[in-house]
């Protein structure tokens, strides 16, 4: 079990690292575009498309690295007001829409990959691609995201910034 957690750990890790490459990589194409065009060099007319395409894929890829770091979005106005069996009923069912939620992702996630794929459904913008290229990235943090529920369910792993724990960001930083 403990190598299995390392994979899945390491696994959330690589997917972290990859958005925080796309954002930089996102960061060098736009300034790029925008250097070229107030020098009068043209420009790069397939920028904010990849840009796009970027925030979507970083997106998906960081959100399992954060639910595990416990640095989602957590409203946790109500439930230090509450006692704490309350509040803790409230964050399970919390976990609980999350997981039903995760599960949506991955189950909806592959239908819609798995369309586009089999249709051959393509992308047409200044870039033309297979538009499953991009949906893949759905079910695959589906799956992450449904793993990491059940691990905090089940008590296996508990958030980072769970029940009475201060909250990591300070001062809404």
């Amino acid at each position: 079990m403990l190598m299995i957690s390392r994979i899945f750990r390491r696994l959330l890790f690589a997917g972290m690292a990859i958005a925080g490459a796309l954002i930089v990589a996102m960061m060098v194409i736009v300034s790029a575009d925008v250097l070229l065009r107030n020098f009068g060099w043209g420009n790069l007319p397939w920028a904010m498309e990849v840009a796009e395409y970027i925030l979507f894929i970083a997106t998906f890829l960081a959100a399992p690295w954060a639910m595990h770091r416990g640095l989602h979005v957590q409203v946790d106005v109500v439930t230090r007001l509450l006692p704490r069996r309350a509040a803790a009923v409230s964050e399970a069912l919390a976990g609980l829409i999350g997981l039903v939620v995760s599960l949506f992702l991955l189950y909806y996630g592959i239908r819609a990959a798995w369309d586009s794929y089999s249709h051959d459904s393509l992308i047409f913008k200044q870039l033309v691609i297979p538009e499953w290229w991009l949906l893949a990235f759905i079910p695959f943090t589906g799956l992450l995201l449904s793993v990491e529920s059940v691990l905090q369910l089940s008590g296996y792993r508990a958030p980072r910034n769970g029940l009475g724990g201060e909250p990591l960001a300070r001062d809404g930083i």
